[in-house]
């Protein structure tokens, strides 16, 4: 097999499906929501000059709003979700035996990537689950950092006190973002690349059994 086939024609068995359906539909729900979201900051127009913003504010409000919501459930979800991965999935770190975990994940890659290759998917990653925390931590941070101002500033937007702060956090966890959606979209690609059908199962609602 040549160098090129070798490269997408790895591993193209079906991956085993970690995730319920609640939590890939919510999964589907943060994609549109905050891609939305970081979209509509790039257009919108902020309260200034003792006037309120505009139309494409108010949506990005409204949709702040809702991410938070969707925040609040996925975060009580993972606490009584059954199934491999449960709330410690998400932070390894916080465990001795998370801590081995994600260094000997780390390893795997580092291994697999200088072979032009990527690990199998039979287990849950801590790797991914660590990243995938991370992500959920900034946007649980962008959404109620924009929250507070949604609800503690006046509508024509003059700022007092802490909440100058809270918008800095919120600007600041906005880039982030960014730089996370990239990373985590451009990793799911390198996955299909080489045959591992990552977006077909996430955002499949077929009900089917984590393999054991």
């Amino acid at each position: 097999m040549g160098y090129s086939r070798a490269i997408f024609c790895l591993n193209e068995e079906a991956l085993p499906v970690f995730y319920d359906r609640f939590s890939r539909l919510l999964h589907l729900l943060f994609a549109v929501g905050i891609t939305a979201q970081l979209l509509v900051s790039n257009v919108m127009e902020e309260p200034d000059d003792g006037y309120p913003g505009d139309f494409f504010y108010e949506i990005h409000e409204r949709i702040g709003i809702s991410i938070l919501a969707l925040l609040v459930i996925y975060w009580l979800w993972s606490l009584v979700r059954r199934g491999p991965l449960r709330l410690g999935h998400l932070f390894p770190w916080l465990s001795a035996a998370g801590r081995r975990a994600l260094i000997e994940d780390i390893r795997r890659y580092i291994s697999a990537i200088l072979t032009v290759t990527l690990p199998g998917t039979k287990e849950p990653s801590p790797l991914a689950g660590a990243i995938q925390g991370l992500g959920l931590l900034v946007a649980t941070g962008m959404a109620a950092s924009g929250s507070m101002i949604f609800f503690f500033a006046p509508e024509t937007g003059e700022l007092r006190g802490a909440l100058h702060e809270v918008e800095d956090i919120h600007e600041a966890l906005a880039v982030l973002m960014w730089t996370y959606l990239a990373l985590h979209v451009g990793a799911a690609l390198l996955h299909e690349i080489f045959g591992q059908r990552i977006f077909f199962q996430m955002f499949s609602f077929r009900k089917k059994k984590p393999d054991s």
